[in-house]
C-alpha cells in the first residue's frame, strides 16, 4: 500500500513513542483518502481515575462496539480498509494559541480508528452512519469523524450553516451524539480560536441537547445516511455470474468481503504482478466453476472497465466473443483469479519488513518528519528509535489491509479449504441466479442532468409562469458575471490543492485577475486552448452595456460644449486631423460591409424598441431621425439566447452551460420575452 506521510499531530498510545518529536510521532501513515473517527466514553464528573480504571471502561466499550458495528455491517463490502478501533489513553492534540505558536494538550481517553476508503466515498459515509448507530445505542458516548477535507460533515451542509461557521471556526466543533449532530457554537468574542476537544465534550455534557444543529443541517446529512438503510443498501450491490479457479470459488463463499482486494489487486496491478498471474500458482486456471459473485458497483465498474486480454500460455480458455454473456463470465473469473493470484504472492509474515513497500513508504515518512533527528544511522539511539518504529508498524499493520495481510488470510484459507464446499459450488452451478444487468454503466447526459438536479437542485431567478422580462435577464447575467467565484482558485506564487468541498464554504473568496493584454483564447505552445473567464466577462458585459448614442439635437445652445470659439475651432481642427487618418480606412470598410448585408435580411431580425422619442419644439424635421427606432439590445440579447438554447436540442453548449451555470432551469412549456408593448414569442423554452 503506496501511502503519504500522515499530517497528524496526535501521537498513538504506544509506551515507546515520543510524545513530541520535532513534530514527527509514530502515527501510522496515512493517505489522501481516509477517514479517522474518535468515540469518547460518557465524561467523568470527577475526572480522578487513573489509566488503568479508563482503559478498563474503554475496553468494555470496545467490546460492546465491536460486536454492534459487527451485526451492522455483516453483509458490507469495504472497499479497501474496515471500520476498526484501537484504545488511546495518553494521545496529545495541538492547539494554536498564537499565529506561529502552537500548545499541547492531552486528549481525553478514547476509542480511535483511520479507515482508508480508496475510491469509494460510500465507505466513509457508512461510518458516519455506524457512528450515529453507535452514539444512539450508547448512552453518553459522543463521536468525532473527519478526513483529509476536515469537518466534512458540516461541508455537505455548507449552504445552511449559521453566519459564523466557515472551515476555520468550525475546527474540532462537531460532534455525533444521541444520533444527531452537534455543533458547538463559537464564542462571538473569539471566532479564531480552536477550541479543545476536552473543552467541546464538557459544554456537551452539561447540555446535550443544546448544540444540535438546525433541522436543514440535519436533513443534509441524513440524506446520505438514508442509502445505508437495509432496503437501499442492496441497491449498490451488483450481482454476477463468474468463471472462477474452484479454490478463488470456495475462498468467496465463506468470505464475500475478499473480492474487494482482489479486484483493487488486479487493477493496480504492475509488471512484476503480472509475472505472478502468468504463473497461477496458487489458483491454476484447469478446475473452475460458475458462481454467483457479488461486487459494489465501485468494485464491479473498476473490474469491467480494466482492459486484460490474458495469456493462452497460462491456460485460459475463453468462450467465443459470439457468445457475449459466456465470454463476459469468463473474462470476469480471469480477471477475480488474477487478483486472488497478486494477493497470494505477496502474502509476507508480519515480522518481515525487508521487502515491504508499506514498511519502506512509513520508514520515508519518518524520515521526512525528523522521527531520527541527528542521530547517525548505527547508533545505539538511532538503533532504538529503528527498533521502536518496527515494532509499532507490525502492531498496527493488522489494523489496515495491506496486500501482504491480505494476502497471508487467502493462502491459510486455501490450505484449509474443505472439498466438501467444492462439490456444493459444482451442485449449484444448475441453480444460480441471474446476473444483474449492468445498463446503469452507461449514464445518458439528460440522465446526468436529472441526477445533478436532484441532487444540488436548480436556482429560480425567474417566475415559475415563464414569463420573463427581457431587461431583468441581461440584469442577471451581469450580476452572475460579476459574481466573485465561491472556489478557491490557483494561488500563482504558491500553488496548493484545495478540495472543492471545502472551497464551496469560503464565501468572498476571489478568483478575479486584472483582465490582461491578451485574446480570450489562444493556442498555447503545446497547442491546448487557455482561456480567460475575466476577458471572456468584460467582453459579455460590454456588449450588455452597449446603447445607441442619442443624437445631441436637443441641446439650447449649439456652443454650449465649448467654453470659447478658440476651444470650438481647436476641437473642430483635431477632429478633422484625427479623421483625415482613418477616413479612407472607415469608407473602404464600411462601403464593403454595406455591399455584403444589403443582399441580406439580418437587418430584419433584430427586435426595435416600440418606444419613440418625441420631436423637440424647434427641432431639425429630418426623415431618417424620425423614422429611427433603437435597436432594443434586451430583447436581442434574450432572444438570441433562447434560439441558441433551443438549437441544442437540450443538449450541451455556449447557451445551456451559462444558464445552466447561472442557476436558471429550461422547461418545456411556452415562454415570451416581455419587450415594451410587445412579446417575442419563444416557443418550448421556459426559464
Amino acid at each position: 500500500m503506496s501511502s503519504t506521510p500522515s499530517t497528524s499531530s496526535t501521537p498513538t498510545n504506544n509506551p515507546t513513542t515520543p510524545t513530541n518529536n520535532l513534530g514527527a510521532n509514530l502515527e501510522f501513515v496515512r493517505e489522501e483518502d481516509f477517514v479517522e473517527y474518535f468515540i469518547f466514553p460518557p465524561t467523568n464528573k470527577d475526572n480522578n481515575e487513573d489509566d488503568d480504571k479508563n482503559e478498563t471502561h474503554l475496553e468494555s466499550l470496545l467490546q460492546k462496539i465491536k460486536a454492534q458495528v459487527d451485526q451492522i455491517s455483516e453483509d458490507y463490502i469495504w472497499h479497501k480498509d474496515e471500520f476498526n478501533l484501537t484504545i488511546r489513553t495518553e494521545a496529545r492534540e495541538s492547539l494554536r494559541e498564537e499565529e506561529n505558536n502552537e500548545k499541547q494538550v492531552p486528549l481525553p481517553p478514547h476509542l480511535h480508528g483511520i479507515t482508508h476508503y480508496g475510491d469509494n466515498i460510500q465507505d466513509e459515509w457508512f461510518i458516519v452512519h455506524l457512528l450515529y448507530e453507535i452514539t444512539r445505542e450508547n448512552a453518553g458516548v459522543v463521536a468525532r469523524v473527519v478526513d483529509a477535507d476536515g469537518e466534512f460533515l458540516v461541508i455537505e451542509a455548507a449552504d445552511y450553516l449559521p453566519k459564523w461557521a466557515n472551515p476555520d471556526t468550525c475546527e474540532q466543533r462537531v460532534y455525533i451524539a444521541e444520533g444527531h449532530l452537534l455543533l458547538v457554537q463559537n464564542s462571538p468574542s473569539n471566532t479564531a480560536a480552536v477550541l479543545s476537544v476536552a473543552g467541546a465534550l464538557s459544554k456537551i455534557s452539561q447540555n446535550p441537547t443544546l448544540y444540535r444543529v438546525s433541522a436543514n443541517i440535519q436533513n443534509c446529512v441524513d440524506e446520505r445516511l438514508n442509502e445505508f438503510t437495509k432496503e437501499r443498501r442492496q441497491e449498490a450491490i451488483h450481482t454476477q455470474v463468474a468463471h472462477l479457479p474452484i479454490g478463488v470459488a470456495s475462498i468467496l463463499a465463506q468470505r464475500p468481503s475478499l473480492i474487494a482486494p482482489a479486484c483493487r489487486a488486479f487493477c493496480e496491478r504492475d509488471p512484476i504482478d503480472m509475472k505472478a498471474c502468468r504463473a497461477m500458482r496458487f489458483f491454476p486456471p484447469e478446475d473452475r466453476v460458475r458462481t454467483a459473485v457479488k461486487f459494489t458497483r465501485c468494485i464491479y465498474a473498476m473490474l469491467m472497465h480494466s482492459a486484460y486480454v490474458p495469456d493462452r500460455r497460462t491456460g485460459w480458455n475463453l468462450a467465443s466473443a459470439t457468445s457475449p454473456e459466456e465470454y463476459k463470465e469468463d473474462l470476469l473469473g480471469v480477471k477475480i483469479a488474477c487478483g486472488f493470484e497478486i494477493l497470494a504472492s505477496q502474502a509476507k509474515e508480519n515480522g518481515d519488513l525487508e521487502n515491504d513497500s508499506a514498511w519502506r513508504a512509513y520508514l520515508r515518512s519518518l524520515v521526512s518528519k525528523g522521527y531520527f533527528k541527528d542521530n547517525l544511522e548505527g547508533s545505539a539511539k538511532y538503533n532504538q528509535l529503528m527498533e521502536d518504529a518496527k515494532s509499532f508498524f507490525i502492531a498496527n499493520r493488522l489494523r489496515f489491509r495491506t496486500r501482504p495481510v491480505v494476502g497471508k488470510e487467502i493462502v491459510q484459507m486455501l490450505h484449509s479449504l474443505d472439498p466438501v464446499n467444492a462439490e456444493k459450488l459444482r451442485e449449484d452451478e444448475s441453480s444460480l441466479p441471474r446476473s444483474d444487468s449492468d445498463s446503469w454503466l452507461d449514464i445518458s447526459s439528460e440522465e446526468l442532468d436529472a441526477m445533478l438536479t436532484k441532487k444540488y437542485g436548480t436556482k429560480k431567478l425567474f417566475s415559475p409562469a415563464g414569463d420573463m422580462n427581457a431587461k431583468e435577464f441581461t440584469s442577471n447575467i451581469t450580476d452572475f458575471l460579476d459574481r466573485q467565484s465561491e472556489f478557491d482558485g490557483i494561488d500563482d506564487d504558491e500553488p496548493t490543492v484545495v478540495s472543492p468541498r471545502k472551497s464551496t464554504m469560503r464565501k468572498n473568496t476571489s478568483m478575479r485577475k486584472a483582465v490582461k493584454e491578451h485574446p480570450i483564447a489562444a493556442p498555447s505552445p503545446d497547442q491546448s486552448v487557455s482561456f480567460d473567464p475575466d476577458a471572456f466577462s468584460t467582453h459579455v458585459k460590454n456588449f450588455l452595456d452597449f446603447v445607441i448614442p442619442e443624437d445631441n439635437w436637443e441641446s439650447n445652445s449649439e456652443m454650449s460644449d465649448y467654453e470659447d470659439e478658440e476651444d470650438l475651432e481647436r476641437n473642430i481642427e483635431e477632429m478633422t486631423n484625427s479623421e483625415m487618418h482613418i477616413e479612407s480606412d472607415i469608407k473602404a470598410y464600411m462601403n464593403q460591409m454595406d455591399k455584403e448585408l444589403s443582399k441580406t435580411t439580418i437587418g430584419k431580425s433584430f427586435e426595435k424598441s416600440s418606444e419613440k422619442r418625441p420631436k423637440s419644439c424647434g427641432e431639425d424635421d429630418f426623415d431618417d431621425i424620425e423614422s429611427f427606432k433603437p435597436i432594443d439590445i434586451n430583447v436581442n440579447t434574450l432572444k438570441n439566447m433562447m434560439d441558441s438554447y433551443k438549437s441544442q436540442v437540450g443538449g450541451s453548449g455556449p447557451a445551456s452551460n451559462l444558464l445552466t451555470a447561472m442557476g436558471v432551469g429550461m422547461g418545456n412549456s411556452t415562454a415570451s420575452v416581455k419587450a415594451p408593448n410587445k412579446d417575442v414569442d419563444l416557443s418550448e423554452s421556459t426559464v
